[in-house]
């Protein structure tokens, strides 16, 4: 049985299951609603994490100093965003990309945007959320009758790939970063023009992007491609070369071993451009 607790704007509810307080979304759902109320399930669009510790806390609080119109505007864009997305994304991206435009809309009334020095890697490595960014920052600019900065796009993604993230430990920025810095030793190493257009780069830099998640999450893990690998070292072994040398960097930036499994799987897709 959920039990309304307080009406937090006219789309949002605090609500109580159980004796666990938790946040729920609709349309409407917070209009009228009085404590005390049994809520039907089946009007919720949402149901966000339960309020247990301090960043949920933070969470709440910011349904009293945020205006309504901001988190209908995050809902619209989420999804939005979730049609581009295979898996689910987490609910905290709701009340960070909240705040966030909220400020971006505060500083734009201000002349004070914010620039974002990795607005060429979002550009090129991270295309899919650029693009939601883009039509995001088109809405919010529809909305409130601003007009925003360009980077604003990039800002916007950046959320984006937080809250796809399985884990809270790796940051977009962290992500970003790591993702340029292997493709530049891959480009490095491999001495010749890559087509950054081709279908091999778009599959290699998706593959680097997980790779990146998963070392900045510590969860590199083995797997059994002993005679894979060897095959890639016999045929391929300027590719595996390449693939040493991320090797060599992950273990000094990170101190994690990269297992055969994940050296066989960055050989492949560097084999593949460095015969393009």
């Amino acid at each position: 049985m959920i039990t309304v607790k307080k009406s937090l704007n006219n789309s949002m509810l605090l609500v109580e299951q159980e004796q666990q307080e938790m946040v729920l979304f609709g349309k409407g759902l917070g209009f009228n609603a009085k404590p005390g109320t049994l809520i039907d399930i089946a009007h919720v669009e949402k149901v966000f994490i339960p309020l247990q510790d301090l960043k949920s806390r933070h969470f709440l609080s910011l349904t009293s100093s945020i205006p309504a119109a901001f988190f209908d505007l995050t809902h619209d864009i989420i999804q939005l965003a979730q049609h581009r997305y295979a898996e689910k994304l987490n609910s905290v991206l709701f009340f960070t990309l909240t705040e966030h435009l909220y400020f971006a809309v505060e500083r734009s009334q201000q002349d004070n945007p914010l620039i974002n020095k990795l607005s060429w890697e979002i550009k090129r490595y991270y295309q899919k959320e650029y693009e939601i960014g883009l039509q995001a920052k088109t809405l919010v600019e529809d909305r409130f009758k601003v007009a925003l900065p360009a980077d604003e796009a990039v800002n916007i993604a950046f959320h984006l790939i937080n809250g796809s993230s399985k884990s809270d430990n790796a940051t977009a920025h962290q992500q970003v970063e790591l993702v340029n810095r292997i493709a530049e030793i891959v480009r490095y190493k491999l001495n010749k023009n890559i087509d950054i257009e081709s279908i091999n780069y778009a599959r290699f830099i998706t593959h680097l992007r997980y790779f990146a998640e998963r070392i900045l999450n510590g969860k590199i893990t083995g797997g059994e491609t002993e005679d894979f690998y060897q095959e890639l070292l016999r045929h391929h072994p300027t590719a595996m070369a390449v693939s040493w040398a991320i090797r060599d960097y992950v273990l000094e930036k990170y101190q994690l071993n990269l297992p055969k499994d994940e050296l066989t799987w960055l050989s492949l897709h560097i084999s593949r451009l460095g015969r393009e």
